[in-house]
């Protein structure tokens, strides 16, 4: 078995210096690979007593010296779909910036494009790294906002605990209980009227909104994507504050 690791280590250790080797710098796939590779091959292992400095910050430079813009391979789409916590870790250390605008979703920084496809994990990355957990794609979109309209509960809890506005609204005036009732997420929306901070960022002025103002429309808009059990709740409440208790429960 141990023979078959160093095996398997050496190949990656090819692999990485065949890529090395390449003319010019590698581009964003051949990057991720690379990273792939180093990691695998443990090159630095051992040497880091030795030398006095960590072997993360040895790969992290091996990388930095092989590729034009670690933050342009962070927010590949590959990397953005299929993400690789571990390379991912290994570019932010190499200087991929945390807070890095995609091409997608209308230019929403990584930490929104992860928390709208699910990437539990890569936001807790992007957090941990310093990413602003209040930052905005072009439409006024935060994370937390990408993440109460795909429904992704375990994302809203963690953008929440490291606070996250509730009462943020997007350019549209679309506040992130809205978001979650257009699409029946009944979860999120009792988590965010329970736990979530309702104050808002400074970017809204005055059209934040407070948490009644913000049930009220959120009934509107999941009656009107006729979501039925919200529907069955406004026949039976007369007022915004009976809502606000049923979605409590």
């Amino acid at each position: 078995m141990d023979g078959r690791c160093v095996v398997c280590r050496s190949g990656h250790t090819l692999l990485a210096f065949w890529l090395c080797r390449m003319e010019g710098k590698l581009n964003r796939q051949q990057t991720l690979d690379l990273g792939h590779h180093i990691l695998k091959a443990h090159i630095y292992k051992g040497l880091s007593k030795k030398l006095g400095v960590s072997s993360s910050i040895l790969q992290g430079l091996w990388m930095s010296y092989s590729t034009g813009n670690l933050s342009l391979v962070l927010s590949s789409l590959r990397n953005l779909y299929t993400p690789n916590i571990k390379v991912s870790r290994l570019l932010i250390m190499a200087g991929a910036e945390v807070e890095y605008q995609s091409d997608v979703l209308n230019k929403a920084p990584l930490l929104c494009v992860h928390a709208h496809l699910g990437h539990a994990d890569a936001v807790a990355l992007l957090l941990d790294h310093g990413a602003k957990v209040n930052a905005r794609s072009q439409d006024g979109l935060t994370a937390l906002g990408f993440a109460a309209a795909a429904g992704h509960l375990n994302i809203v809890t963690t953008l929440s605990q490291h606070g996250a506005k509730a009462g943020h609204v997007d350019d549209s005036g679309r506040s992130v209980l809205v978001l979650a009732a257009q699409h029946g997420h009944l979860e999120v929306l009792r988590f965010l009227l329970k736990r979530a901070d309702w104050s808002c960022t400074a970017c809204c002025s005055q059209r934040g909104v407070s948490r009644s103002q913000a049930v009220q429309q959120a009934l509107i808009a999941a009656a009107s994507m006729g979501h039925t059990e919200v529907r069955k709740a406004a026949r039976t409440r007369t007022n915004a504050t009976n809502i606000h208790m049923w979605v409590l429960k």
